[in-house]
C-alpha cells in the first residue's frame, strides 16, 4: 500500500498521526478506513523513529460510524465478513500494539468510530465532541468492541442505556464516565494529543510496551470473544426485514 484514499499519515517528534481524511462524509469508516488505519499503524511500530500515535479525524467529525452508501442498494449486506475481514483485526491490532496509542476525539464519534477511539490507550476529547450509538436504531447490534468497551468502562447500566436508547454522550459527561481521560476546548485539542503523545515518546519504549500488554491482560478478557460474538450477531442482524428497510430508507433519503 503505497498511498493512502481515507487517511493521512505523518511522523514527527516520535510521533505518527494518523487522521481519518474524509470530512465529506464526516470521516464515516469504509472497509478501506480500517485497513489503512492498521497498514499505518504497522507502518509506525516497524519505524524506529516512532514511539507513539496520535489517531483522529481531519474535519468537524471524528468518525460518523459505518457509511452504509458503500452498501450495494437492495442486497443483504454481509456485516459479518465486513467485521472479521476488517473492523476486528484492527481493535485487536490497535490493543495489541507495543506504541501508544492517543485518540484525539474532535467532533461527533458514532458507532464503530467509539469502538475504534475506545480501543486506544488514552482518550482526550474536544468539548463539542459527543459519542453516540445509533445500532439498534437502524436494527443492527453494536460492534467494533463497543459491548465490551462501554460495559468494562462506564458500567453496564449506563452501557446499556447508550446502547439500547441511543442517546447521544457529550465529551464531559464521557468524561464523567470514565470514557475520555481529559476533555479541552476544541481549539485547544491538538495540541493537547500533541504533548501527551511526545510525553510517551519520551518513555521507556519496553516500559509502555509492558504497561499495556499488563493492562490488557487486566482490562481486555473477554475481547475475542466479544468481537466474535458482535460478529455473529451482526452477520445475523443484517439480515433482517428490519435491517433491508433501514439500507432501503437510507437510500431513498440520499435520493
Amino acid at each position: 500500500m503505497t498511498g493512502y484514499s481515507d487517511i493521512s499519515y505523518a511522523t514527527g517528534d516520535g510521533v505518527a498521526r494518523i487522521a481519518l481524511a474524509r470530512p465529506d462524509k464526516l470521516n464515516a469508516f469504509r472497509n478501506e478506513t480500517a485497513d489503512q488505519i492498521g497498514h499505518a499503524l504497522a507502518r509506525a511500530e516497524d519505524d524506529p523513529d516512532v514511539c507513539a500515535v496520535i489517531l483522529t479525524g481531519e474535519g468537524r467529525a471524528f468518525g460518523a460510524g459505518y457509511d452504509l452508501s458503500t452498501l450495494a442498494e437492495g442486497t443483504t449486506p454481509d456485516l459479518g465478513h465486513v467485521l472479521e475481514a476488517h473492523f476486528n483485526p484492527l481493535v485487536r491490532q490497535m490493543r495489541h500494539s507495543p506504541l501508544p496509542i492517543v485518540a484525539a476525539v474532535n467532533g461527533p464519534c458514532a458507532g464503530a468510530a467509539v469502538g475504534i477511539a475506545l480501543a486506544a490507550d488514552i482518550v482526550l476529547a474536544a468539548k463539542s465532541a459527543f459519542f453516540y450509538e445509533p445500532f439498534v436504531g437502524i436494527a443492527l447490534v453494536p460492534d467494533a468492541g463497543n459491548t465490551l468497551f462501554l460495559t468494562q468502562m462506564m458500567g453496564r447500566m449506563r452501557a446499556a442505556g447508550m446502547m439500547l436508547l441511543g442517546d447521544r454522550i457529550g465529551a464531559e459527561q464521557a468524561c464523567d464516565w470514565g470514557l475520555v481521560w481529559k476533555v479541552v476546548e476544541d481549539a485547544a485539542l491538538a495540541g493537547e494529543a500533541d504533548a501527551v503523545a511526545k510525553k510517551l515518546a519520551t518513555l521507556a519504549p519496553h516500559a509502555i510496551a509492558g504497561t499495556k500488554k499488563l493492562i490488557a491482560q487486566a482490562g481486555d478478557v473477554g475481547l475475542d470473544d466479544a468481537l466474535d460474538t458482535e460478529r455473529d450477531l451482526q452477520d445475523a442482524a443484517g439480515r433482517t426485514p428490519e435491517m433491508q428497510a433501514a439500507i432501503k430508507a437510507f437510500f431513498a433519503a440520499r435520493k
